[in-house]
């Protein structure tokens, strides 16, 4: 009966392991997130929102080598084809996020989410690690 009132959106999540953040000391103003993606969905998907209260704001970012020289640029929206897995990993596609609501330290959990282009979210949890 379930399934009948549930779109199927709502019912497949996205499924994410490994989501932790990389400590920086207080006076930092960004910190870095990382984890493994898997779209467990028949069709593709696109990330195009993440939020936390932790954070004024959360990107997705790749670094580019250029010219001998490290940059990265913002990616406004993430695709994820059917069956498959994205990587977000230091010197890759990463979260850039940016101005913690408050200093962290390594334990501690921080909630994110995260909005597809069909309008669904998905909550997780990432501990910021040394």
């Amino acid at each position: 009966m379930l399934l009948l009132i549930l779109p199927g959106s709502a019912i497949a999540e996205l499924d994410i392991h490994d989501a932790w953040i990389k400590n920086l000391p207080p006076a930092v103003p960004v910190r870095a997130g990382y984890m493994t993606i898997h779209n467990t969905r028949a069709n593709a998907v696109s990330i195009i929102v993440i939020r936390s209260a932790a954070f004024t704001s959360v990107e997705i970012h790749r670094t580019i080598a250029e010219d001998g020289m490290m940059r990265m640029e913002p990616v406004p929206t993430l695709v994820i084809e059917p069956d498959s897995s994205v990587q977000l990993e230091p010197g890759g596609l990463h979260l850039m996020m940016m101005n913690p609501a408050e200093p962290t330290k390594p334990g501690d959990v921080l909630q994110i989410v995260i909005e597809l282009d069909d309008g669904s979210t998905q909550s997780l949890n990432m501990t910021v690690k040394k």
